[in-house]
């Protein structure tokens, strides 16, 4: 969103509303001229956190989610198919021990949330994509390519990420109604602003996952407000050896979740393969996906996320030695039952930040174990 832009949306909210114009733009001068003066990360080397996190991703757990969200022939909003996937996305986060699921708003968005460990941040990185489908017959959209390979890369990303800490929040979200006129996000991000959420990036995942000739070829949507994101984007493709030819903006056209964001003023990145494919057709099917492509797609956003969101640690390693092993199960039973506070409190055994060392703490360890 341009300067001219954040001003005449203000304007016209403010007098919408009957609020004093000045000081409702006075708070957005204030954060962008600021934001002239920020420095924004960059990434030269490797974290071995991070590395051990892009190995997880799986190529046949991105085929099984989208296997199942083809299988219920349509997921357009409102079919009994489209409250099916809904119910079917929620378990499965619901299942990722630490994230705490949730359906949000009236077009039943699915969303969880891995906490940060840091009480001082209030910054959230968000991940997501639409789980509704499009096609000429209502009652058969199988929506393989668009969307169902951009819900398994945010499924892979809770699964995987979910088994560490971050000093900042993160949430995962599948967004419905995005194919007729992105309502379900635009709920979001109204709320988001509304209650003062801090959504720090938003990345986007749509048509995720087509690429018949394996070119490799993956376009970077962003604007002048996320330029930095791009750069870090950038960065650790080489860095990690994640092996995109990457593209800019090619595809900026794209009228997808990510807009609902722009549009209240959040940074915002999102990537897009080199063509539209079989999209909004009902040869949408499983058979048109690659999923190494949609692998490395989500390695490459994993990436970016794991680094902003400052990765602290993996989920049970105690002492800090990059594994989950013996020791740290001793270090656990030695501070079994201990409260925050009490002679033998061990923090780093706190895994689920609750001020009681307990059984949740010892099945998050396990999760990890060997």
């Amino acid at each position: 969103m341009t300067f001219q832009s954040y001003i005449l949306q203000a304007h016209l909210e403010a007098e919408w509303k009957g609020e004093n114009v000045r000081g409702r733009i006075l708070p957005i001068l204030v954060f962008v001229v600021s934001s002239l003066f920020l420095v924004h990360p960059t990434v030269s080397e490797t974290n071995p956190y991070i590395a051990n996190m892009l190995s997880g991703i799986s190529e046949s757990e991105i085929y099984a989610s989208v296997y199942h969200l083809q299988n219920f022939t349509t997921r357009v909003y409102g079919t009994v198919g489209n409250l099916d996937a809904g119910t079917y996305l929620y378990n499965k986060f619901d299942d990722i021990p630490g994230l705490e699921a949730e359906f949000q708003s009236s077009y039943r968005n699915v969303i969880a949330t891995l906490d940060g460990i840091d009480p001082t941040s209030n910054a959230t990185y968000i991940v997501g994509a639409h789980y509704d489908s499009s096609s000429s017959d209502p009652n058969n959209a199988p929506g393989a390519t668009d969307n169902g390979g951009g819900v398994a890369i945010v499924l892979e990303l809770a699964r995987i990420m979910s088994r560490y800490q971050f000093r900042h929040t993160l949430k995962f979200a599948c967004w419905n109604y995005e194919e007729a006129g992105l309502l379900g996000s635009k709920d979001y991000a109204q709320y988001a602003l509304t209650s003062g959420l801090n959504v720090s990036l938003y990345s986007n995942y749509d048509s995720s996952c087509y690429d018949p000739d394996n070119r490799f070829v993956l376009d970077i949507v962003y604007n002048s407000q996320s330029s930095w994101v791009k750069d870090v984007m950038t960065e650790c493709n080489t860095l990690y050896g994640i092996g995109f030819s990457l593209a800019y903006n090619i595809h900026t056209a794209c009228s997808s979740d990510h807009v609902s964001f722009w549009n209240k003023g959040h940074t915002v990145v999102m990537t897009h393969e080199e063509t539209h494919g079989p999209a909004h057709s009902q040869e949408d099917t499983i058979d048109k996906v690659s999923t190494l492509y949609a692998k490395r797609n989500g390695q490459l956003g994993m990436s970016v996320l794991a680094e902003l969101a400052e990765v602290e640690s993996l989920m049970g390693d105690i002492n800090a030695d990059g594994v989950v092993d013996a020791q740290d199960l001793l270090l656990l039973h030695e501070a079994f039952g201990a409260t925050s506070g009490s002679a033998n409190w061990n923090a780093a055994a706190d895994l689920t930040n609750d001020g009681i060392i307990s059984l949740p703490d010892l099945k998050m360890l396990a999760k990890n174990y060997g």
